[in-house]
Order: structure tokens, then C-alpha cells, then sequence
């Protein structure tokens, strides 16, 4: 298993934003938000202005999700399955028109889960995703 960084300090974040099992083939990403990949442990309110849309704040979640799967090696269409944290439902045609165009073509399993609240305020999406390089 190799724990995937993509620049974090190890000793100040508490969680790797990838892991890579299974011979390499396996990345499992983890819950990426609109604040940076990379932020501090404690938070600090100023680093972690999120954007008001959901549909900013799902760009922002793909493209955390796209440089942790980079760091540990891999593309966009080596993901197979998504799933999202969605505390507003009646958004949903917003996120799945800033998530297909994010894909393309490509088109991983998902599930799509309404929650009360997510780990910040202000937040209003997470996603995490398993890829399978090669």
C-alpha cells in the first residue's frame, strides 16, 4: 500500500488524499471538497473560502479528485466509481452537468447520497472515488 500525498505534510494532515493497493492497480481517493487538496491542520477560515454555487464547488471537487489521482499516477478515465455527498438534491441537474462535462465521455458507477451537512460551512459537495490504473 502506498499513501499518496499529492504535497501534504503527512504529519499535519489528518487523512492522505490517495492510496494505491493492490500491486499499484488500486487507487482509492479520498473525500475531496471545494476547499484546496492541500490545506492546514487547524483550519484556517481564510484558506478555506469555498465558492456560493454548487456547481463551482463541484469543479472544484473533480479537479481535487483529478490531482490526487494524479499523484498517485493515474487519469480521470481510470475512475470507476464516484460517490457524492449532496446537501442540496434540488441541485442535482447543476452537478450533473458540471460532472459530465468533467467526464466526457466517460461515464464511472456513482451514487449520489443527500446529507444533512458536510465538514465545513459553506460546503454544499464532497466526492470520493475509486480508479483502477492499467
Amino acid at each position: 500500500m502506498e499513501l499518496i500525498t499529492a504535497g501534504a505534510d503527512p504529519d499535519e494532515m489528518p487523512f492522505t488524499p490517495a492510496i494505491v493497493t493492490r500491486g499499484g492497480t488500486h487507487v482509492w481517493l479520498s473525500g475531496a471538497t471545494a476547499y484546496p487538496l492541500v490545506h492546514k491542520h487547524p483550519h484556517d477560515p481564510e484558506e478555506l473560502a469555498v465558492p456560493e454555487g454548487i456547481a463551482e464547488q463541484t469543479r472544484a471537487c473533480l479537479e481535487n479528485l483529478r490531482v490526487a489521482l494524479a499523484a498517485a499516477g493515474g487519469a480521470v478515465e481510470d475512475i470507476v466509481e464516484v460517490t457524492i455527498y449532496n446537501t442540496d438534491l434540488d441541485a442535482q441537474d447543476e452537478v450533473n452537468e458540471v460532472y459530465m462535462a468533467f467526464f466526457g465521455g466517460h461515464r464511472p458507477c456513482r451514487t449520489h447520497i443527500g446529507v444533512d451537512r458536510l465538514v465545513g460551512p459553506g460546503l454544499k459537495i464532497e466526492m470520493s472515488a475509486h480508479a483502477v490504473l492499467g
